[in-house]
């Protein structure tokens, strides 16, 4: 046996003469094509060589495609099946051309081809189907050496319509949580499925819809799109899909970055001498960023208004302020985007010393009653309160006390205390607490405590 080049030069391929008509041609380069011619040997010579043969590429052996590894349906109509199925797990060393699909209805035994042409892609819709007709398909796939195995449904499939709820389609590019810069746009799409086509409505949480805004809605996208957003359009917005399957609903957050809103309720709460201090809420939106302080300001002029502090909490004191004058003042709230407008007080304020009418705490003295042995020590402490600070005193039996070596009286701001040694006999000790108003010298006792029956024991 020889083996051939282009140029008509044969090469031997075996050493000795083959006693069968067959031999096994060795050390081939791969992907190479070789030609062949066989010359008979007798006791005589070497005879005629044959013709030479057909071009033979030294390659792995080609065969049928294997059967895909699943064939499923993924959908139906009244009319139509839907058909998946995976590759072949081995080509059989060639090129996959593409695919047949066969069908046979009900108990019908004869294979139907579906498709005139292969079918290059791993799906197909079967179409013109009786609906209610129960149906078996199965695929092979074929390449350059021919058709290869079948793979069949695992049971047969029913022409209807199936009806199934719902369902968001969430890929790698979906977002529930938009930030917008105010004056920007935004658009939140969702892409979705069922059977029936669900329809698909926008809401927002707490309020209504921009003017700004547009719904495009397709059999399986729908979009909300805003354009020159505002702090306005801050909010949540939920699409609800619904069909006679059931619903499905998804919620996006938009946050608008811009000013804050003004801060709420802006209040005097204490009022002094020299001082006034506020009190305000957050502001109801808070521009789709954090408060970072608050700025209060007071009028200087007919129309300034000056900084007199910040703060990050809710209240501020402003002092050195003078007495006898009224004084306005506004809040406004920061952001990273910027300031918020003033929010200012619904009126000036007097500073001047507030009057409180005096007041007494009784509540640790059991039914303001006190008892102790004859000649033993007692002492009684009375906490008090008011505006101007109140002046305290003790009697007994409308006597004014005063401090002797047996008595010992202590009054403070905020409390008044008395110490007494030798009770002898049941006596009525009065406290009274007056104070001296600015507008003239009457004065207002209050009775703090009424000790009655001390008695020796």
């Amino acid at each position: 046996k020889q083996l051939c080049s282009a140029g008509n030069l044969c090469l031997s391929v075996t050493r000795e003469a083959p006693k069968s008509p067959t031999t096994l041609v060795i050390n081939l380069t791969e992907d190479m094509e070789y030609e062949f011619r066989v010359m008979a040997v007798n006791d005589a010579g070497v005879g005629t060589p044959s013709n030479i043969s057909l071009p033979i590429k030294a390659a792995e052996p080609k065969d049928i495609p294997c059967a895909p590894s699943v064939v499923c349906v993924s959908d139906s109509t009244s009319t139509s099946i839907s058909l998946e199925w995976t590759k072949p797990a081995d080509d059989g060393g060639m090129e996959i051309l593409g695919y047949i699909i066969e069908m046979v209805k009900g108990e019908e035994v004869e294979w139907k081809r579906v498709n005139e042409e292969l079918v290059t892609e791993t799906n197909y819709v079967v179409t013109g189907l009786q609906t209610g007709a129960e149906y078996k398909f199965r695929v092979a796939a074929v390449n350059h050496v021919g058709r290869g195995e079948d793979k069949e449904i695992p049971e047969p499939a029913q022409a209807v319509d199936r009806l199934t709820v719902p369902q968001v389609d969430i890929d790698a590019a979906f977002k529930q949580t938009h930030i917008v810069k105010a004056g920007g746009s935004v658009c939140l799409g969702i892409h979705f499925r069922g059977k029936p086509i669900p329809t698909a409505t926008w809401v927002k949480e707490e309020g209504e819809l921009s003017v700004m805004s547009e719904v495009t809605t397709t059999d399986g996208y729908s979009s909300l799109s805003i354009e020159n957003c505002s702090r306005n359009d801050t909010g949540k917005y939920t699409v609800n899909l619904e069909n006679s399957s059931g619903s499905k609903a998804t919620t996006f957050v938009v946050k608008v970055m811009d000013t804050p809103g003004p801060p709420e309720a802006v209040a005097f709460i204490e009022v002094t001498r020299g001082s006034v201090t506020l009190m305000w809420k957050s502001p109801l939106n808070d521009g789709g960023a954090r408060i970072h302080h608050y700025i209060v300001e007071r009028p200087k002029g007919t129309d300034k208004w000056v900084v007199v502090g910040n703060t990050k909490n809710l209240t501020y004191a402003v002092e050195k302020l003078n007495k006898g004058d009224e004084y306005d003042f506004c809040v406004k709230a920061k952001n990273e985007a910027g300031y918020s407008k003033p929010k200012e007080t619904l009126a000036p304020v007097l500073v001047k010393e507030p009057h409180i009418e005096p007041a007494a705490d009784l509540s640790e003295i059991t039914n303001q009653l006190i008892t102790c042995r004859s000649g033993s020590t007692f002492t009684i402490d009375v906490p008090v309160s008011g505006r101007p600070a109140p002046k305290a005193t003790w009697k007994l039996e409308e006597m004014r006390l005063k401090n002797t070596d047996r008595v010992s009286i202590k009054v403070s701001k905020d409390r008044t205390t008395i110490n007494s040694r030798g009770a002898s006999e049941p006596k009525e000790l009065v406290a009274a607490v007056t104070v001296q108003e600015q507008r003239g010298n009457k004065q207002n006792q209050l009775v703090l405590l009424a000790v009655k029956n001390v008695f020796t024991a």
